[in-house]
């Protein structure tokens, strides 16, 4: 494994779907014996907070799909560990360091995961209806609890005084002090609530995987599949167009990923376009290959590995026609996305 003793966790990060949460006293938690046990299946990181009373440890571990092991933290914590997985989030656009992390909790009076949305989305609001954000707050992550009778807020803020500020400015105990907070103050159902604030103690992850993760989106994944299995005699051509597989390195989570994706010729260099079908966003194995040049395709039953780069301005336009004379969409697509599409060229190493 890899340890650090300064990284937070990447609340975001993509192949973490389950997130198992506990709270300890501190002389329960064995931080130390982590780095001496076998790192479970399916971790992904480990990361325990220490409370700025230093009498409470916050343990915050994120794990791919299927995998979590509450059996593993409850050993380590002394605790029940609570499964959650994450709802919404909202990041600065331009974000600070953080310097606290805050755990928002809120309980209700029995599971409703569509109440648990309904709270969050509340709280969103009166996020909204703030004429300007709290400063010193840096992001928030809601997480609902898999049984549908808790939400937690993991929140970023430059440091503990800026939280009590804005809990002091608002004068009713929340961040805020518009009148929407009214609305989550009596939003019924809810149980018991409450923060706490928190510093780093420790954190773990897990090393970059060998193993190739395809596509999370179903269709893609098969056709993925068929084309290593028949060494690209089935989905070479899909539906008329000619197809690769392009697996990138995770600019996030570090695990290879897999996917296809359309692409035309010009020499012996390959070309893909980064439409998103119109997106306004970069589609991930672009953003993948921007951090990471270093790349891995299957073209047909031929494997090889490649270096990425976006195309010049000079070579862009000559090349763009050769792909919409491949896939006419693709102009569609530019006229609708709101950002200039890229042009991605795979050269394959050793040439």
């Amino acid at each position: 494994m890899t340890a650090s003793q300064n990284t937070l966790p990447d609340i975001t990060l993509p192949s973490a779907c389950t997130v198992l949460i506990a709270e300890s006293p501190i002389e329960q938690v064995k931080i130390a014996e982590l780095e001496h046990v076998p790192w479970p299946k399916g971790l992904l990181s480990y990361s325990a907070f220490l409370s700025t009373d230093g009498e409470t440890v916050l343990t915050y571990t994120q794990w791919t799909y299927g995998e979590a092991d509450r059996e593993f933290l409850a050993g380590l914590t002394g605790a029940e560990p609570v499964e959650y997985s994450l709802y919404r989030s909202r990041v600065q656009d331009e974000p600070s360091v953080p310097g606290c992390v805050v755990v928002v909790s809120a309980e209700f009076d029995g599971p409703d995961p569509e109440r648990q949305r309904r709270w969050v989305d509340t709280v969103f609001e009166a996020l909204d209806a703030e004429t300007e954000p709290p400063p010193g707050g840096i992001s928030g992550h809601f997480h609902l609890s898999t049984d549908g009778t808790r939400v937690v807020n993991y929140a970023e803020w430059t440091d503990e005084q800026a939280h009590r500020d804005a809990i002091e400015r608002s004068g009713q105990g929340t961040v805020g002090s518009s009148p929407e907070w009214r609305r989550v103050l009596d939003f019924s159902g809810v149980r018991s609530g409450g923060f706490r604030r928190y510093r780093l103690l420790r954190s773990l992850s897990a090393p970059p995987s060998d193993e190739v993760l395809d596509s999370p989106t179903k269709w893609v994944a098969e056709h993925v599949r068929a084309y290593v299995e028949t060494d690209g005699k089935s989905g070479h051509m899909y539906q008329g167009w000619p197809t690769l597989l392009l697996t990138t390195r995770g600019r996030k989570s570090g695990m290879l990923r897999r996917t296809a994706l359309i692409y035309g010729q010009d020499g012996d260099r390959y070309l893909l376009v980064g439409s998103n079908g119109g997106s306004p966003h970069h589609p991930a194995w672009y953003l993948n290959l921007v951090a990471n040049p270093a790349v891995t395709v299957q073209v047909g039953s031929d494997r090889f590995t490649a270096r990425a780069r976006l195309a010049t301005a000079e070579e862009k336009p000559r090349l763009w026609e050769r792909m919409t004379a491949i896939f006419p969409l693709y102009d569609t697509y530019q006229s609708r996305a709101g950002r200039e599409i890229p042009l991605v060229v795979i050269e394959r190493e050793g040439t």
